[in-house]
Parts: structure tokens; C-alpha cells; sequence
């Protein structure tokens, strides 16, 4: 038997779970801060990254090739334009990846506002 003022244990769970599905259904509810704007920097910046790795790599390979040759510059030279490719090839496979979709919403790049008004 329960003291007076306090409810039977079975009571108190049975209502601490109707509180707590409350709160969790209020805090859903709630508008969550855009984040749309964080992932689409996130996402500039993964480009770029794999855009200089890409040439990186090649050109450290390169660097470590020629010195081993005796060829200096020229193998990297040679390797430059292969991690540039590498690297617009990721870029390119980022842009089409799930996250890119999900980030830009099936839009493309807005375009400008302002009408060219050059006259060319």
C-alpha cells in the first residue's frame, strides 16, 4: 500500500511516459534551424578539397618520382594535368552524389538577379 499524496508505481511510469512523448512530440514539432545553407558550404568545401588532393597527390608522386629519377621537374609536370583530371572527376562525382541532391534540392545554381545589360 502506497503512503497518501503518492501514486501506485505502475501509475507514475504510465505517466511519466505520457509526459515524455508530450515533450519529444513538442520538440519535433518545433521549426529546426536551416542547416541548408551550413550543408552548401560544406559541400564547397568538400569540392575544393577533392579538387586539390586530387592535384596534390599527383604532384608529391611526381616530386618523389623525379628525385629518385634525376628527372627534375618534368615527371611532375607531366603528372600536374592527371591530378587535375583526377580531381574534376571528383568534383564531378560529388555533384552528382545523393548528398549534392539533397543540399540543392533538385535545383541548380540560381541565376543572377541582375539583367546583363552589357552591350557586346
Amino acid at each position: 500500500m502506497t503512503e497518501p499524496g503518492q501514486r501506485p508505481p505502475a501509475d507514475r511510469r504510465e505517466d511519466f511516459e505520457r509526459r515524455l512523448e508530450r515533450k519529444l512530440s513538442e520538440r519535433q514539432g518545433a521549426a529546426a534551424p536551416d542547416t541548408t545553407e551550413g550543408s552548401a558550404a560544406g559541400l564547397a568545401m568538400r569540392a575544393v578539397t577533392e579538387l586539390l588532393v586530387g592535384l596534390a597527390v599527383c604532384m608529391v608522386g611526381g616530386y618523389y618520382a623525379d628525385r629518385y629519377l634525376g628527372t627534375t621537374p618534368w615527371i611532375m609536370l607531366a603528372l600536374m594535368p592527371l591530378g587535375l583530371a583526377a580531381g574534376v572527376a571528383n568534383v564531378m562525382r560529388l555533384s552528382n552524389s545523393q548528398q549534392a541532391k539533397n543540399v540543392l534540392d533538385g535545383k541548380g545554381p540560381v541565376a543572377p538577379s541582375v539583367t546583363d545589360d552589357d552591350e557586346d
